[in-house]
């Protein structure tokens, strides 16, 4: 398989036009797409939500041919590439491994990463909050069986596999409601959009955006970056593998998180 078969295969999934529209619409910024090209026959592929360190040494070590990442493996403009700042892109380059990053484009695609946290934190039917176009958007809003905030919390650490969930609110208020932002997508904006829910549930929400939240009614859960989107890219890494035949494919997990 081509380097650029690989790409368009994703792009069924995750349109890269949807990374461009959702710029447009939220006046914003990303860098999807191929971030390093190869030319090499594409047999092998690691997924991770980030090319860190360990991911490219992964990819070097494996005899991988091309890396799909959710953020972006260059983001913002650089002017050197260097060991101290842009290692693991010099590991891929130097390598010949192609890198592929899915980003804003995955977030709001249908059945993308957005939906996946939803669904994860339980929602059988889910209304997007901001639409980008048809079933492409960004934010869920779903009702659940009411449960007391913290029993919820309890229930939610459970199906993520993790401990690390910060709760602000009440531990007895009742949720029902839940409105959900993958990544670190929740601003005042966000809570605007949200009239109405018991639950804002997200990741890296800045201090003042949570008292908002709070002065509004609304109970936080601040889950991990990483756990917000990891179930999303899994998803989407078993979604392109069954597309594409001969191709072995793996995904790797950041044990740091």
């Amino acid at each position: 398989m081509k380097f650029s078969e690989l790409f368009k295969a994703a792009c069924e999934i995750a349109p890269i036009e949807l990374s461009e529209a959702f710029v447009r619409a939220e006046d914003g910024y990303d860098n999807s797409g191929i971030i390093v090209e190869t030319r090499r026959d594409i047999k092998k592929v690691l997924f991770s939500l980030d090319l860190s360190l360990a991911c490219a040494k992964r990819a070097a070590e494996g005899g991988f041919d091309a890396v799909v990442t959710h953020h972006p493996a260059i983001y913002n403009p650089i002017s050197s590439l260097n060991y101290t700042d842009t290692a693991p892109v010099l590991i891929c380059a130097g390598n010949d491994i192609g890198v592929i990053s899915m980003h804003l484009n995955l977030d709001i695609a249908d059945r993308g990463i957005d939906f996946s946290l939803a669904e994860k934190l339980g929602a059988k039917e889910q209304k997007i909050i901001t639409v980008i176009s048809g079933n492409n958007g960004y934010g869920r809003l779903f009702e659940i069986e009411e449960v007391p905030f913290f029993a919820y919390k309890r229930r939610v650490s459970e199906e993520f596999g993790t401990e690390n969930i910060m709760v602000v609110g009440k531990k007895d208020k009742a949720i029902k409601s839940v409105a959900s932002f993958c990544g670190a997508g929740c601003d005042i904006k966000e809570l605007d959009l949200a009239s109405g829910a018991d639950l804002i549930v997200s990741a890296d929400i800045k201090h003042h955006v949570i008292k908002e939240a709070l002065d509004r009614g609304f109970a936080v859960m601040q889950l991990t970056h990483y756990s917000s989107e990891v179930f999303g890219m899994k998803r989407f890494a078993d979604d392109l593998k069954a597309k594409l035949s001969g191709v072995e494919m793996e995904f790797f997990d950041d044990e740091q998180y």
